[in-house]
């Protein structure tokens, strides 16, 4: 497990949240929306014709969804049971193959692929360093990367980080509660405090504001995030610049970031 650089707990974490949270209700434009912005400086125009890239911890394959009809093959790549949420989800697009692996047991040869993304998974692994280096191994030269990773704050006040922090302990034990009682414990969360503080954001039209990305989201997507961020049990944070440098030793260049929320979302290309 370990020369897998992965964590036991978190993968089945979110085997649980995907077969709780499968995407079925989610509204399609809500999740068309949110695949615009992770994917806003991803440079399409530049993969070739019929491309084959990978989606590393698909989980539900609510992204795959909207990339697979865009590409000639895409890889679906996650540890967990989710893949079996994604491969039902996914059933109607012919052209994508399901592999249950992690970044390190990936079948796909390295300089393979001519595209790549992550979106929120890298953060969850014990090195996401190394996890991303994995990554960019598949890749062919020039082939694009997109990742996305939770940030650190670094372009938030003090009594910002600070209400993360104490959030932060909350999660530390909410992830340890029994299936159940975590899944409750998160709804709770997002119906007394997602829901009313973005509205809330919404209505003052305050982007400093906590869960001000939340303002348009449904709240079915909230419950869904909710589960994520304090049921997960391993996370990591970053700032832009340790961002950009962590992808610049994994061997990317030219990399873009996008300058609206969520943040950090980061597309390179391989040397």
């Amino acid at each position: 497990m370990e020369n897998e650089n992965i964590d036991p707990k978190t993968i089945a974490s979110f085997g649980d949240e995907w077969a709780r949270f499968d995407q079925s209700d989610a509204p399609e434009a809500e999740l068309q929306r949110y695949f615009d912005l992770y994917f806003r400086v991803f440079p399409w125009h530049q993969l070739p014709a019929n491309a084959e890239g990978f989606d590393m911890g698909c989980g539900s394959g609510r992204w795959a969804k909207f990339v697979a009809p865009r590409v000639g093959t895409l890889h679906c790549i996650d540890p967990s049971s989710a893949l079996d949420v994604a491969k039902r989800n996914l059933q109607s697009l012919s052209n994508i193959f399901y592999h249950q692996a992690s970044t390190n047991t990936a079948p796909l040869a390295h300089g393979s692929q001519d595209f790549g993304y992550s979106l929120g998974v890298l953060h969850h692994i014990p090195d996401t360093e190394a996890a991303m280096k994995q990554c960019v191994k598949l890749l062919k030269p020039n082939a694009p990367f997109l990742v996305y990773l939770y940030y650190r704050f670094d372009n938030r006040p003090v009594w910002f980080r600070a209400l993360w922090a104490l959030s932060d302990l909350v999660r530390r034990g909410i992830h340890r509660l029994p299936g159940g009682l975590k899944h409750s414990a998160t709804d709770i969360i997002a119906v007394s405090i997602y829901w009313p503080l973005a509205r809330l954001a919404s209505l003052l039209n305050k982007p400093s504001m906590p869960l001000y990305a939340y303002r348009n989201a449904s709240l079915y997507t909230m419950r869904t995030d909710s589960r994520d961020r304090f049921g997960t049990p391993l996370e990591h944070r970053f700032t832009r610049r340790e961002l950009e440098a962590m992808m610049q030793r994994a061997g990317l260049r030219n990399i873009t970031f996008s300058e609206t929320e969520p943040y950090w979302c980061a597309v390179g290309i391989k040397s």
